[in-house]
């Protein structure tokens, strides 16, 4: 599906909207499909001016016009959101949450029955459209609606379906890893400047193993045992290391399924 001819809205101007509207220009949807609105009207107002696109607020027309709606916002502003642009929606819009811990069928009641919900946790290589972004479909969700989502999502990056159950693990896996590797990749590049590389040189010495070491695991079929064994020497604890990433995996599912809890109590008893 050709992403042109689509009106969008992008609702929320912070790290992730900026990202989608980056993205969505970046495949060449024009400007003027595009429409953004924020709580902050100022921060709204300068994204719009930098992407040239239209500022405009959350219960103007332009709203109920759109092919879909992206909701960009906080998880503790999703209701606010939904519950103000409920009344707009025609039942075939497409609404699509960023928002991490606001579960589907959360969304879906507060829609009209058959307005199409997807969640999607977003990642912050989507920037440079080389995330990783796994998506849940709600149940109304058809397959030109799918497309449409595909269309966005291949703008971002690659992508996973998986169960909505499933999403407060993506943040673990997807969502908060990048953070969890910047500090194996800002150690590799201080130990290339102690040996006199210059800073950049460094960096690129480090952002380039990680990326080949990545390739490896995606392009080939040899296990991981076997990617370790082309390089015998062993730098670090690997076992720890290996326990390491799980824990905070773990760790970061634990903290988003709490914030579910306190959002919406009745998820947990």
């Amino acid at each position: 599906m050709d992403l042109i001819e689509k009106r969008l809205v992008v609702i929320g101007a912070g790290n992730i909207g900026k990202i989608l509207l980056e993205r969505l220009q970046a495949v060449g949807v024009p400007a003027d499909q595009i429409v953004v609105c924020d709580s902050d009207a100022e921060r709204a107002q300068t994204a719009a001016v930098k992407y040239g696109t239209r500022a405009v607020i959350l219960t103007e027309k332009t709203i109920c016009e759109a092919d879909a709606i992206l909701v960009a916002v906080s998880p503790k502003s999703v209701a606010y959101v939904i519950h103000t642009i409920a009344g707009l929606l025609v039942p075939d819009c497409l609404v699509i949450s960023f928002a991490a811990a606001v579960p589907l069928a959360h969304i879906e009641a507060m829609l009209h029955p058959g307005i199409p919900v997807v969640r999607i946790m977003p990642n912050a290589p989507s920037l440079i459209g080389q995330g990783m972004n796994p998506v849940a479909y709600g149940a109304s969700v058809t397959p030109e609606a799918r497309e449409l989502v595909e269309a966005i999502l291949a703008a971002l990056g690659e992508t996973l379906v998986v169960n909505d159950e499933q999403m407060n693990w993506c943040v673990g896996l997807s969502g908060a890893t990048m953070r969890s590797l910047l500090p194996a990749l800002e150690g590799m590049t201080r130990a290339g400047v102690e040996a006199g590389l210059p800073e950049k040189d460094a960096r690129r010495v480090a952002a380039q193993v990680m990326v080949g070491t990545a390739a490896l695991a995606l392009k080939t079929d040899l296990t991981f045992e076997q990617i370790k064994a082309l390089t015998p020497m062993e730098t670090v604890d690997e076992a720890a290391l290996e326990q390491l990433f799980f824990d905070a995996a773990q760790a970061a599912q634990e903290k988003i399924t709490s914030a579910q809890g306190k959002l919406w109590p009745e998820l947990t008893g």
